[in-house]
């Protein structure tokens, strides 16, 4: 886990971020924290980090793939089983069919959850509140890539996050495009994927950054840290 201070009130964890794997970011502040992006594993990372569900005041999903939203059924069990009763504010891109699926399955399967989903489905340039929090999203390029090939491009979103003034910016998974300018310029703290070492093998530049491309847009920002390496294990023969 990586943690970045961003003054007294406001800390940043990555608390997990491997390509293929699972990525959660909490942002935190003293009233309670927002999560960008949900991957597999994020409750048990949330409470390994000492942080309350409880105190969850929105999520923030960029794009379907399953590394980003596939912690999102048991984050809602957890909800659902500790009487949660507040609204839910969950962003995501604006066609993301995964994110609309989970959230119709879940609430099919437990009609007598007692909470309700806030559902914001975003566009390029769309602001939007999450509890505290404001919200901008950035349409950004990405594909899916597996044994078979690169696939089309889907809905894909970065973020900025605000909260008193400071800003912490979050690439999701994307290529080089126009928009991660926008995302990352003046940010107090940029989270930015940088799924390939430069000395890898090179992935279609529309589906990750290498780390070169990352930290080049990394230094808009006053701060920056990359996420979303690849895994030893991914590897293996």
């Amino acid at each position: 886990m990586e943690t970045f201070g961003l003054g007294p009130d406001l800390t940043v964890r990555v608390l997990y971020s491997a390509a293929g794997v699972a990525t959660t970011v909490a942002v935190e502040s003293r009233g309670g924290f927002l999560l960008l992006d949900c991957g597999d594993g994020a409750l048990r990372d949330l409470l390994d980090a000492g942080l309350k569900p409880a105190r969850l005041e929105g999520v923030a999903i960029s794009h379907g793939h399953f590394d980003h939203v596939g912690g999102l059924h048991t984050l809602l069990g957890f909800l659902r089983m500790i009487g949660r009763e507040a609204a839910l504010p969950v962003a995501y891109p604006a066609g993301c069919v995964e994110a609309e699926a989970f959230l119709d399955r879940f609430f099919e399967l437990y009609p007598d959850a007692p909470f309700p989903v806030e559902r914001l489905p975003l566009g390029d340039g769309d602001e939007s509140r999450l509890g505290r929090w404001t919200l901008r999203a950035h349409a950004v390029e990405h594909r899916g890539s597996t044994a078979a090939g690169v696939g089309d491009s889907i809905p894909a979103l970065g973020y900025r996050a605000e909260l008193g003034g400071k800003v912490v910016a979050f690439s999701g998974d994307t290529g080089p495009c126009a928009n991660l300018r926008k995302i990352c310029a003046g940010a107090d703290l940029a989270l930015i994927e940088a799924t390939l070492g430069d000395r890898e093998p090179r992935l279609d530049p529309r589906v990750h950054l290498s780390r070169g491309e990352a930290e080049g847009y990394g230094r808009l920002a006053k701060r920056f840290g990359l996420i979303h390496g690849i895994h030893p294990a991914e590897w293996g023969d």
